[in-house]
């Protein structure tokens, strides 16, 4: 059965373990910029929000690749065709959540695959209960998921704008 991440930014503090945990499981290395799952803070307005894939359903990530390197499993995680991809970066673009950004070393997606079926280590490790893994049947009629969907577009505009003022792009 399809599963995927929900996020409760009421919960959420800000701490950035499930970043830091991410980046572990996946690279070896305790580093938000190699994690699959991004923290957006706002200190002005107290905001922490979480961007995980949403598993959308037709994905825009996997009809933007050139390279056919994005590909769905029978159990609905999107996984990355190393040998495929040149890392063009369209698909982090086509993403509608920003959920999809680049390794900085190797230039792949870096891209939720909920740690390849195991529990995810982000909803293991949150220590506020701000993550959850429900099925995507259980997920879509989530009315915590709408209600928080307004604060998710403005946390991720904040985001992008907080990046640019760095010196950093992000589409």
């Amino acid at each position: 059965m399809a599963k995927r991440i929900v996020i409760d930014p009421s919960k959420c503090v800000g701490c950035r373990y499930c970043e830091l945990w991410c980046s572990y499981k996946h690279e070896g290395v305790f580093s938000i910029t190699l994690s699959r799952i991004i923290v957006v803070k706002d200190d002005k307005i107290g905001l922490d929000y979480p961007i995980v894939c949403k598993m959308c359903n037709p994905a825009p990530c996997i009809e933007s690749c050139p390279n056919n390197a994005l590909v769905r499993g029978e159990n609905g995680i999107i996984r990355v065709i190393d040998t495929k991809c040149t890392g063009c970066g369209l698909c982090a673009k086509a993403c509608p959540y920003g959920a999809i950004r680049l390794s900085p070393k190797l230039k792949r997606p870096l891209i939720c695959d909920l740690c390849n079926g195991d529990e995810p280590i982000c909803v293991r490790k949150c220590p506020t209960n701000a993550l959850r893994l429900y099925p995507l049947t259980e997920e879509e009629t989530s009315k915590n998921e709408r209600t928080f969907d307004k604060a998710y577009r403005y946390a991720l505009r904040e985001y992008k704008d907080l990046m640019r003022r760095w010196g950093i792009y992000v589409e």
